[in-house]
């Protein structure tokens, strides 16, 4: 087994960079919660303890977690810069790792802009390559990348993301990584595709379809000049999957953000007794949940917190 490699977002997780939070949390209040994208500010010690308890849960699941500032312990530069970067907590924003190494984003709000530099190095201290960079005036946030079976990424153009940096991701990967390349526009207000859809396995998904009735979608193929027009839900039928249906609840809740960690068995997601829970479980799924109140004052889940370094 290697170092790395994501082939597919439905596959047994078994490293994954994340950031345990600590005193930068304290820098948001009632006056720039919104720059850093908080509803508020947080109790700093509810947000670990609860921090703890999901990656307690990752662990027990198999998964290797590699945290960053172990990593970039020697690293005083990046280690200072941190301290001041309360959003560095949602890595998989910052990076997409696919089959031959990683893909830098570039963050869409400014109280972001230069941590994805900070996880390249240390993906690049652990033998991870970074492939390539998005940058301005491109924006696009990984939250907003998701792999779709083994030979097609979705990207959403949505607040966090324009078509200049989903294009220029298309050009890193088309062709290299990938075999079709799906563009999704999404309404404003929606932050990232991650809230709304969640890839399961190979041929199921959780996916609240009211955002994605608007726009037709742009799928490119490599080899091919043109791009077809689609809508979102007929591409998902096309491919054969089976539709978890979200309700507007679950939707923001944050119960969509949930992370695979064994392969059609296990995930990692925010405790809840609903229907994408109890649709799960009648699957065979194992759905283990856990309390994030604190953490969602943040406006991210599991899925935000977690950048896969290997998946098998």
């Amino acid at each position: 087994m290697g170092l790395f490699g994501v082939p597919n977002a439905y596959g047994s997780l078994k490293r994954v960079l994340m950031h345990r939070p600590g005193a930068e949390l304290d820098k948001v209040n009632e006056d720039n919660k919104t720059e850093f994208n908080f509803k508020r500010s947080v109790d700093r010690n509810a947000f670990v303890a609860e921090y703890d308890i999901m990656l307690s849960k990752f662990q027990n699941h198999g998964t290797e977690t590699i945290l960053l500032t172990d990593v970039l312990k020697n690293d005083d530069d990046a280690i200072q810069y941190i301290h001041h970067r309360p959003n560095m907590t949602y890595t998989r924003d910052l990076a997409a790792v696919i089959e031959n190494g990683a893909y830098l984003m570039s963050p869409g709000i400014k109280s972001r802009w230069g941590d994805q530099y900070i996880v390249g190095r240390a993906l690049e201290k652990l033998g991870v390559p970074v492939k390539g960079v998005v940058e301005p005036p491109g924006y696009l946030e990984g939250g907003g990348v998701q792999l779709v079976g083994d030979d097609t990424c979705v990207v959403s153009v949505c607040d966090r993301a324009n078509e200049t940096g989903t294009r220029m991701l298309k050009e890193m990967i088309l062709g290299k990584e990938i075999k079709y390349y799906l563009e999704v526009p999404v309404p404003k207000g929606s932050i990232h595709i991650d809230g709304c859809f969640m890839v399961l396995d190979e041929k199921s998904c959780l996916v609240w379809p009211d955002i994605f009735d608007i726009y037709p979608c742009r799928l490119y193929e490599d080899g091919k000049s043109e791009f077809r027009n689609i809508m979102f839900m007929e591409f998902l039928d096309e491919r054969g999957f089976e539709c978890i249906i979200a309700s507007r609840e679950d939707r923001f809740a944050g119960f969509l953000n949930v992370v695979i960690t064994v392969r059609a068995k296990k995930a990692v997601g925010f405790e809840q007794d609903g229907q994408i829970f109890n649709e799960m479980t009648s699957r065979g799924w194992k759905l283990d949940g856990f309390r994030g109140y604190e953490l969602w004052q943040g406006n991210g889940g599991p899925h935000c917190m977690t950048c896969p370094i290997l998946v098998t």
